[in-house]
């Protein structure tokens, strides 16, 4: 039975998307089929190498203009790990029984589906959250990012999750000297959620963004994503916060 996890976060630029991205990835390297549904936006075609190979989307599927296995795109040369597309210039909309099917569809065939969505969307609360098993928001460590991170935690746990855990993207090295924010204990306390990972400010994630070889972590990032699909899987990893 596949656990979906939705990963989420109240405003852009936190970088839901790449923690989508590499989350996914991880979870596939540990042999556990994954798949990635973009319900909001889209990007992660890009960020992996395969927008010239997508023809069906979410909205696709959803609409019934396809099979749903024909909206389902492995992720390069990743056995274990594929996606469904959000669809482009416009938002995706269904109504909750036909997500109810899309996902009970899918169940069979998966060990984990990340849902990545946009917080402040009416797709959360109508959707998303209501059929998620578990939540990741995703914030960055400013007051602005932990004030919208906590109305989505509200959100989230108005639909029924209880199961709500935080993931600090892009800390900087500086962190200590500059800081945005009192403490990342203050950013757990104020968006209300449990950290499950912390994932330092790494150039070399964008940047291989758009190169032939997307995906390419430097060896701390590398070994925080490897860590939290360990958590995510349920295992007891201390936290690697550099």
């Amino acid at each position: 039975m596949a656990q979906v996890i939705l990963i989420t976060s109240g405003k852009g630029g936190t970088g839901k998307s790449v923690v989508c991205a590499y989350l996914g990835a991880a979870l596939a390297k540990q042999e556990k089929k994954v798949l990635l549904i973009e319900g909001t936006h889209r990007s992660l075609d890009v960020m992996f190498g395969i927008a010239d190979r997508v023809v069906y989307d979410l909205s696709d599927a959803a609409a019934g203009r396809c099979e749903l296995t024909d909206a389902v795109f492995p992720c390069g040369e990743r056995e274990n790990l594929h996606l469904i597309c959000a669809p482009v210039g416009r938002e995706f909309s269904c109504d909750a029984s036909t997500w109810k099917e899309i996902l009970k569809a899918l169940d069979g065939h998966f060990d984990f589906i990340l849902v990545e969505a946009d917080g402040t969307k009416e797709q959360l609360e109508q959707l998303f959250a209501p059929t998620a098993d578990r939540a990741v928001i995703v914030s960055t460590p400013d007051q602005i990012s932990a004030r919208a991170g906590r109305i989505v935690s509200d959100k989230l746990f108005g639909a029924g999750i209880k199961d709500i855990r935080l993931c600090v993207n892009m800390l900087g090295q500086d962190f200590a000297k500059k800081r945005p924010i009192p403490h990342l204990d203050w950013l757990i306390d104020n968006i209300c959620a449990q950290l499950i990972a912390v994932v330092p400010l790494d150039h070399s994630i964008m940047d291989g963004i758009s190169t032939e070889n997307p995906l390419n972590m430097a060896n701390v990032t590398k070994s925080v994503f490897d860590n939290f699909a360990q958590r995510i899987m349920g295992n007891y990893i201390d936290l690697l916060v550099r």
